[in-house]
């Protein structure tokens, strides 16, 4: 009897982390695959604008290069544009607009602002920080805070952003997005108020920072997820008067 008995509750145990297992694997089976990842493929761009415009800092042949770039565009270009203080946001607010109008992004209206307002703080923060600790003067000699271009940088996030929305639909809305930036960052070398390197720099932070942002809030989600998912437990019990059964719950 209890050789059955000792059999039994060794077949249930057994039972029990075999059905533990599945579990486990259905859990993992059932989990979102992160879409959003950070790799060396889809951050060489941005990296490498970055990286340009940092050499250029203190690099003769490339300050010798934006001094010829402005040379021959103050030379061949005398109108000054002002819309580039109202266009840098034209290309984040577009996805506003594209879904309001009926073509839907991929995120809905809170997650994408949650995302876009990510991308925000970063690129604000990471050309805050340069300005004032490279203190690069700017072609029109107003200010010491040329290094990054600032206004380029929210044109370019807002691009990155406008991208990764509807690069599902069609790539030419994520191209007309990153034509509107190209242009702005080219305004503000019109308007001499930042050198080619300064351009460059921007245009990348704008475009990491939205790329870190959809990373940093994919995860976040994916987190609050898991941690809702549900787990099944099965128990054996033996009530030392002979009888042996299997105690189950399941955790929310």
């Amino acid at each position: 009897m209890k050789t059955r008995i000792i059999l039994i509750f060794g077949i249930l145990f057994y039972l029990n982390g075999f059905s533990q297992q599945l579990t486990r694997i259905d859990s993992l089976s059932q989990r979102p695959k992160p879409e959003y990842r950070l790799t060396v493929k889809n951050t060489i761009i941005p990296v490498s604008l970055i990286t340009y415009g940092v050499i250029g800092l203190n690099n003769p042949k490339l300050k010798r290069w934006n001094t010829g770039i402005r040379s021959e565009v103050l030379e061949h270009i005398n109108t000054k544009y002002r819309a580039d203080d109202y266009f840098q946001y034209v290309p984040g607010l577009a996805v506003y607009i594209l879904d309001d109008a009926g073509l839907k992004a991929k995120h809905s209206f809170w997650d994408r602002t949650a995302i876009l307002s990510g991308s925000f703080v970063l690129q604000l923060a990471a050309v805050r920080v340069l300005k004032h600790t490279t203190g690069v003067m700017r072609p029109d000699s107003s200010s010491a805070t040329s290094f990054p271009s600032g206004h380029t940088a929210m044109a370019f996030t807002g691009a990155e952003f406008l991208w990764q929305e509807y690069k599902d639909h069609t790539v030419w809305i994520g191209v007309a997005g990153y034509a509107i930036a190209g242009t702005i960052g080219f305004a503000r070398v019109i308007n001499n108020k930042h050198w080619i390197t300064d351009v460059f720099a921007g245009a990348g932070i704008g475009m990491l920072s939205t790329k870190i942002s959809y990373y940093t809030y994919e995860r976040f989600k994916l987190k609050q997820r898991s941690r809702g998912q549900t787990h099944a437990v099965i128990v054996p019990y033996f009530n030392g008067n002979g009888m042996v059964g299997l105690a189950a719950g399941i955790q929310f």
